[in-house]
């Protein structure tokens, strides 16, 4: 702005010692200029750059119209702002103006974060949470007495009706968890059902999506703007657990209490995987599942096959608040013969057949007439499920001793001719306590035996086996009925 000023006066020094061109002084003051005021340039290079034939007034005159273009522009662009953006603009300055911006939809950001996340829940509380089954729904078989004794135990009552937690338990394939579906969603509202992943790692993220929870619910700002500008997640794995899930349960629970006047009920489905992979976290569902009865919170169903899970559960002091279990049973011939023929089409002959090769065990008879629709033929599908149980056998087989072969055989065998083995004829057959248990356990892990839960008693795993057992070791059963089996 000085040399501005100083322009004229400067060229009237110059003029009268050096004979020159006025207008290649003009050029020369001007590329001057130029230097100095770089911006003021390139404006008015864009709107009217002086040329060679402009004199010295007409080159001023271009630099202080651009001046005041710019200002008209600076001033359009100010009435177009926002006055939130005003504000920002006239009280911060430049350099951190974007700061500011990014403080604001932090801030925004976490409160939208903590409003939705708050409404979900609720809403899932308000609504109930139980996922679509899976099939189609024309394939479910109505099982009314066991449906309405399910129902009952999953309706929200009054907390002064909360007296125990459930324990529901059948064999694999049963249609247990089928059962507690429909019922859950028969219930709706006060309803929350968990289906326990086989990777229990991932239990947390699966009890979340259960009551639509967000693991940024409590996200602080200062976390959020470090994710932004450094890269670092506003979530570490530590935080995404289910102790945090469990805790927000319990405080919505006890909002849902207070509003509806009844107490919601949790399903935690396939809890054996819990006591197969961490049986520590069973435990502690267990005595939270008390504590929740003691405080009439909220009532725990535990859904489990039979087998680890029950046996676990209940050698533990907080079974005492528990209810008796409540065991889902195979279906009955009829109710096979209804599913078959009403629900899958089959002719009677072979819902005949379907039924004395698997039973009642509905997950059994799913597979088997979805093979069938698909094209197998039954012999097929029979040879298969016959071979496959009879290579579970000749791996337990491979692996024993005489004595404990011999014992294998005399359980298998013995269960023709009864339909359960009692601790005490077990040690009748094997009074080695190490191979009695050995072969026990190894039946077990093979899902040829399973214990009861109501008598402790030992028995088939399914209907399957029965037959393999009669087809494949005739021989063996034979030897043992012998000896007095």
């Amino acid at each position: 702005m000085y040399l501005r000023h100083v322009f004229p006066s400067v060229k009237r020094l110059i003029l009268p010692r050096v004979q020159v061109n006025s207008k290649t002084i003009d050029q020369s003051i001007y590329r001057t200029l130029a230097h100095a005021h770089k911006n003021k340039l390139e404006i008015s290079e864009v709107r009217r750059a002086p040329t060679e034939e402009a004199d010295d007034e007409n080159g001023l005159k271009a630099v202080v119209e651009t001046a005041a273009a710019r200002k008209a522009r600076e001033k359009a662009e100010w009435d177009r702002l926002s006055f939130i953006e005003k504000i920002v603009k006239k009280f911060f300055p430049s350099q951190i103006n974007s700061i500011a911006i990014l403080i604001i939809a932090g801030v925004g950001y976490v409160i939208y974060e903590q409003v939705k996340n708050d409404y979900e829940i609720k809403h899932t509380f308000s609504n109930g949470s139980c996922p679509n089954f899976k099939f189609k729904e024309e394939q479910l078989l109505e099982r009314r007495t066991l449906l309405d004794q399910l129902i009952k135990i999953v309706t929200p009552v009054p907390d002064k009706l909360v007296s125990s937690y459930y324990i529901v338990l059948g064999e694999h394939g049963s249609g247990k968890s089928t059962l507690i579906r429909q019922a859950a969603r028969e219930v709706g509202p006060g309803v929350v059902y968990v289906d326990v992943p086989s990777n229990v790692e991932k239990f947390g993220f699966a009890f979340a999506r259960a009551i639509r929870f967000n693991f940024k619910e409590h996200i602080r700002l200062s976390t959020w703007i470090e994710s932004k500008m450094f890269g670092s997640p506003p979530d570490d794995g530590k935080e995404a657990s289910w102790e945090r899930v469990l805790q927000t349960f319990e405080k919505y629970a006890l909002n849902y209490k207070k509003k509806y006047g009844s107490v919601p009920v949790l399903i935690f489905d396939s809890c054996d995987s819990l006591a197969n992979k961490d049986p520590k976290m069973l435990e502690i569902l267990q005595d939270t599942a008390k504590t929740a009865i003691d405080d009439s919170a909220w009532i725990t169903v535990f859904i489990t096959s039979v087998g680890n899970a029950p046996e676990q559960m209940e050698g533990r002091s907080s079974i005492t608040r528990a209810s008796s279990f409540i065991e889902i049973s195979d279906l009955t011939k009829d109710e096979v013969m209804t599913y078959l023929i009403e629900k899958r089409g089959l002719s009677k002959e072979m819902a005949q057949s379907i039924h004395d090769l698997f039973g009642g065990r509905m997950k059994s008879l799913q597979n088997a007439a979805s093979k069938l629709d698909s094209g197998v033929p039954f012999e097929a599908i029979r040879r298969s499920t016959l071979q496959d149980t009879a290579r579970r056998i000749e791996k337990i087989k491979c692996r024993a001793t005489t004595q404990e072969q011999t014992f294998l055989f005399n359980v298998l065998c013995g269960l023709l001719n009864q339909p359960e083995l009692t601790v005490d004829q077990l040690i009748e057959l094997e009074s080695d306590v190490i191979v009695r248990q050995k072969i026990l356990d190894e039946l077990r892990n093979e899902t040829l035996l399973i214990r009861s839960a109501s008598t402790g008693s030992f028995i088939y795993h399914s209907q399957a086996i029965r037959v393999c057992v009669e087809e494949y070791y005739k021989d063996k059963c034979l030897h043992c009925n012998a000896k007095g089996m």
